[in-house]
C-alpha cells in the first residue's frame, strides 16, 4: 500500500521545484533547501500541532465547565429517587471537575495558544519572503541597493549629463536588472533576522512574564505593609477592647464591705429577729451594744473611654522626576539619555512595542530635555519632516557624528547614532519591545538599502 502523501511532502516537493529552476550556484541551492524550506515546513508543522492542542484543551474546559453544574443537580436529585446511582454517581461529577483543573493547569503551563500563534507567525513570514525572493518583487525588485550598482549609475547620469546626450534621459529609467544570483545575499540575511526574532520573542515574552510577576508580588508586598503601618486600625481596636474588659467587671460586681465589720443591714436583721436582748451575768440584761456605724464605701468615677486619636496620613511622596541631560551639544546630550534609556521597555509604545521606534526617539529627546519631534511623535516619515522643515540637517556617513539619528530606508525604522560615523546605532526592538537593538548603519540590512543621517539643530 502506497503511503499517503502529507501536505508537508507536498509542500516541500513543490517548493523544492520552484528552487530548483533558479539560475543559482548548487550550493545556495541547497542552502535554500536545508535552511528556508526546513524552516517553512517546521514552522508550519509546529503550528498545526500546538493548534490541536490549544482547541482539545480549550474545548474540554468549556464544555466540562458548562456540564459539571448540571451533573451536581442530578446528583442530588437522582440520590434522592434511586438509591442505586447513589454508590457510583458522585465519583462522575469529581471526575470531571479533575479532568477540567488538569487540562486547565496544562494549557496554562504548555501556552499552545501563544507557541501556536508565534508559529504560524513565523512560517508566514517565511513564505512570503521566500515569494518575494522566488518573483524578485518587494525589497528584491531592483539591485539598485547595492552601492557598487549606486555608485555606477550615478557616475553614467553625471558624465550624461555633461555631454548633454540621449543618454541623460535613458539613465534615470534604465536600471540594472536584478537576478536571484544578486539578491542571494540579502534574502539570505532577511530570513537570519526572520528566525532570530522568533527566538527573541519567545526570551522577551518569558521576560515579560516573569517581570509580571514580580510587579505582583510587590504590590502585595505594599499592601501588606501598609495595612501593619496603619495605626489607625489598631489604635481602634486596641481601645475598644480595654474599654469592654475594665468596665464589664464594675457594673456586673456588688460593692463589699471592707473586712472586720458587719454587712450591710446586719444590725437591722439582729434586731428584728431577736427583739429581747439575751441575760448577761447574773440575769441582768447586759447593755446593748450600738451596732457601728459603717460608711459606704467611695463609689470609683466612671470609667469613659478617650476617644481614639487618629494622626492624619502622611501625603504620598511625589514620584521622582525623570533626569535630564541639559547640554549646549545636543548630539552629547542624546547619545547620554539614550545610554541611560538603554534596556528600557517599549510596551507602552504603539502596537506594544512592535511599532514604537519614533516613539522611543520622543523618549530619549525628553530625557536629554529637548522638544519632541514631528506632528505625530509616533510616525517616522512625520518626524523626517520635521527635520528637513528646519529641526535638522542631513549629514554624510563620514561627517556624522554621536547623537545623529539615523533613519532607515522607506523611513521604516530610526534610531540613534552611538558612535561618530555612526557604525553602531541604537534603536528600539520590535521584537523584544525593548530599547535594546544594537546594528550598524543600515540595520544589519533588514530594510533592504542605505540609510539616512540627519543631525539635530535645535
Amino acid at each position: 500500500m502506497a503511503k499517503k502523501t502529507t501536505y508537508y511532502d507536498y509542500l516541500r516537493q513543490e517548493l523544492g521545484g520552484l528552487i530548483e529552476q533558479l539560475q543559482l550556484p548548487e550550493l545556495y541551492k541547497q542552502s535554500l533547501k536545508r535552511r528556508w524550506l526546513d524552516q517553512v515546513v517546521w514552522a508550519d508543522k509546529k503550528a498545526a500541532e500546538c493548534r490541536r492542542w490549544h482547541y482539545r484543551l480549550r474545548l474540554t474546559t468549556i464544555v466540562g465547565s458548562v456540564i459539571l453544574p448540571a451533573l451536581v443537580g442530578i446528583n442530588f436529585q437522582l440520590g434522592k429517587d434511586n438509591p442505586l446511582f447513589r454508590a457510583w454517581f458522585p465519583y462522575v461529577p469529581f471526575a470531571l471537575s479533575q479532568v477540567i483543573a488538569i487540562s486547565a493547569a496544562i494549557e496554562e503551563f504548555c501556552r499552545y495558544g501563544d507557541r501556536w500563534r508565534d508559529y504560524r507567525q513565523m512560517a508566514e513570514d517565511l513564505k512570503a519572503e521566500g515569494w518575494q525572493y522566488l518573483q524578485l518583487s518587494g525589497a528584491y525588485q531592483q539591485s539598485d541597493h547595492l552601492l557598487n550598482g549606486q555608485l555606477q549609475e550615478a557616475m553614467q547620469t553625471i558624465a550624461a549629463r555633461k555631454l548633454d546626450s540621449p543618454a541623460a534621459r535613458t539613465s534615470k529609467t534604465n536600471h540594472t536588472p536584478t537576478t536571484h544570483l544578486k539578491s542571494y545575499s540579502l534574502f539570505a540575511s532577511r530570513v537570519e533576522n526572520i528566525i532570530k526574532q522568533d527566538v527573541q520573542n519567545y526570551i522577551s515574552d518569558l521576560i515579560k512574564q516573569q517581570a509580571k510577576q514580580e510587579q505582583e508580588i510587590e504590590q502585595y508586598l505594599e499592601a501588606a505593609q501598609a495595612t501593619t503601618q496603619d495605626k489607625t486600625l489598631f489604635a481602634q481596636s486596641a481601645t475598644n477592647g480595654d474599654v469592654t474588659r475594665v468596665a464589664a467587671p464594675i457594673a456586673a460586681t456588688p460593692t463589699m464591705p471592707p473586712p472586720g465589720y458587719p454587712p450591710s443591714g446586719y444590725g437591722q436583721t439582729m434586731m428584728a429577729v431577736s427583739p429581747n436582748p439575751p441575760l448577761a451575768g447574773n440575769g441582768q440584761p447586759g447593755g446593748l451594744m450600738p451596732p457601728p456605724i459603717v460608711s459606704p464605701p467611695p463609689v470609683p468615677p466612671p470609667l469613659v473611654a478617650s476617644p481614639p486619636v487618629i494622626s492624619p496620613a502622611s501625603p504620598p511622596s511625589p514620584p521622582p522626576a525623570p533626569t535630564f541631560f541639559p547640554s549646549t551639544d545636543l548630539n552629547a546630550a542624546i547619545v547620554a539619555a539614550a545610554n541611560h534609556l538603554r534596556g528600557m521597555s517599549t510596551a507602552e509604545g504603539p502596537d506594544g512595542g512592535n511599532n514604537a521606534c519614533a516613539w522611543t526617539l520622543n523618549k530619549v529627546l525628553h530625557q536629554a530635555g529637548i522638544a519632541p519631534l514631528g506632528e505625530n511623535p509616533n510616525y517616522v516619515p512625520s518626524l523626517l519632516d520635521a527635520l528637513k522643515q528646519g529641526r535638522g540637517k542631513l549629514v554624510s556617513p563620514t561627517e556624522s557624528r554621536a547623537g545623529d539619528l539615523v533613519i532607515a530606508c522607506g523611513e521604516a525604522h530610526i534610531g540613534i547614532g552611538l558612535t561618530d560615523g555612526c557604525s553602531r546605532v541604537l534603536s528600539n526592538s520590535s521584537s523584544r519591545a525593548c530599547f535594546v537593538w544594537e546594528s550598524d548603519t543600515d540595520f544589519d540590512g533588514s530594510y533592504g538599502g542605505s540609510s539616512t543621517i540627519y543631525r539635530l539643530l535645535h
